[in-house]
């Protein structure tokens, strides 16, 4: 197996991840509206979280969004925030909680415990790939 061959397995393997974090987030996400959706306003959950790929990088983060009154307008406008990640591969516990309602609180820790261990090993697999490129580039130097 060449090392071309190695790294578009590996390629596939951080589609798989973004798979699995994917339907993690749906799973989430149809637990967020079923349960906004008997809340008052103000009783309602803030937090999302969202996975999306860009050439192979995959990103996994949390938003929280406020709404605002227009000037001009009857409609309320939102405006949404990325949340800081904290160290390593996860975002912090007290972050999200102070963001979060106490009745998905549980739910959203759960659920980035989860995401983290997908980040820790596209962070592993992106390291392998970087040494991969790394050691065929010495090699090619090498030869010639």
């Amino acid at each position: 197996m060449t090392i071309q061959e190695i790294i578009a397995a590996l390629h596939l393997k951080i589609e798989e991840l973004k798979k699995e974090a994917q339907k993690i987030a749906d799973e989430h996400w149809q637990f967020h509206y079923r349960n906004n959706a008997l809340l008052l306003p103000r009783e309602k959950g803030r937090l999302n979280v969202w996975v999306r790929m860009r050439q192979y990088r995959l990103e996994i983060y949390w938003t929280y969004f406020k709404f605002f009154k227009r000037a001009n307008s009857d409609k309320s406008g939102v405006y949404s925030n990325y949340i800081p990640k904290g160290r390593g591969n996860q975002y912090r516990a007290k972050s999200l909680a102070l963001r979060a309602e106490p009745w998905e609180i549980d739910k959203v820790l759960e659920v980035e415990g989860k995401m983290a261990e997908i980040r820790a090993e596209y962070a592993d697999i992106k390291r392998a790939i970087t040494a991969l490129k790394r050691a065929e580039k010495n090699a090619v130097e090498r030869s010639s």
